[in-house]
């Protein structure tokens, strides 16, 4: 992991681990605080749920069954990860019909889900899992705050800006968000390799959840795009495959505080 990563994974002892992930809370060196972070990433999610209300392409239809008890079951973990935490984020999934989104979540817990991109995946149970528990590893990794606080140290020091004015620059100055490709990328690795430990622990089997990274690198298409702000489907796979052993067994381990629960 990258030096501005903002968490530490630990595999506890496992005879009596209390949390098989450990999410280290307020991660030193970035700028601005958590709060400032997530208040002005909301208005993006605010924007696509809105839009979407307006164009009636708000809530579920078909799969709600399935997204809900997903979602659900992985409530539990991600609520048992931010125990210790000293600032939680309250996590919330909304799910719109918009074809022009897939998943994708800000800083203050909001993730919105479309509906058409569980369709047109026709994405099961573990690899609904897998990307949501990934979106939530954005959050939970604080991944926006690292992403700005290594934006604010590539623009001009003499100048005193806000989170909105970095924002600003990342929707306008391409030489900025080139140069940031490669810790955008770092993001990308860590947050599947979270979401598929938490999704683990939560009882989807790691090698269900990958058939989602699978598919996606099966009918990947290298584009042209001046900025790639996601690593190729394939360098995920793969990254996420030297893991399997470490998340097979959180899942065992995950297993067991169910069987002892009930």
């Amino acid at each position: 992991m990258n030096a501005l990563c903002t968490a530490v994974l630990a595999l506890m002892a496992s005879a009596t681990p209390a949390h098989a992930l450990q999410l280290i809370d307020e991660p030193k060196g970035l700028a601005w605080s958590t709060s400032e972070v997530a208040q002005s990433g909301a208005p993006a999610a605010r924007m696509v749920l809105d839009r979407a209300e307006e164009a009636g392409q708000s809530g579920c239809r078909e799969r709600c069954e399935m997204i809900e008890r997903v979602w659900q079951q992985l409530g539990s973990v991600f609520h048992e990860q931010q125990a210790d935490r000293v600032h939680t984020v309250a996590l919330s999934l909304h799910v719109v019909q918009s074809a022009d989104v897939d998943a994708f979540a800000v800083p203050d817990g909001t993730v919105v889900l479309s509906e058409a991109f569980v369709r047109d995946r026709e994405l099961d149970a573990a690899q609904l899992a897998f990307v949501l528990a990934h979106e939530v590893a954005h959050v939970l990794l604080e991944h926006e705050r690292e992403t700005l606080t290594a934006a604010l140290a590539l623009l001009p020091r003499n100048v005193p800006r806000s989170v909105d004015d970095v924002y600003v620059e990342l929707d306008y100055n391409l030489g900025l968000l080139k140069s940031l490709e490669p810790s955008m990328h770092q993001a990308e690795f860590e947050a599947d390799e979270v979401g598929l430990q938490l999704a683990a622990l939560a009882g989807y089997a790691p090698a269900e959840q990958l058939r989602f990274m699978q598919n996606e690198a099966a009918h990947e298409r290298e584009g042209a795009a001046v900025v790639a702000t996601h690593p190729l489907a394939r360098s995920r796979l793969e990254r996420l495959q030297l893991t399997l052993p470490l998340a097979l067994r959180l899942y065992g381990y995950g297993l067991e505080q169910r069987i002892d629960d009930f």
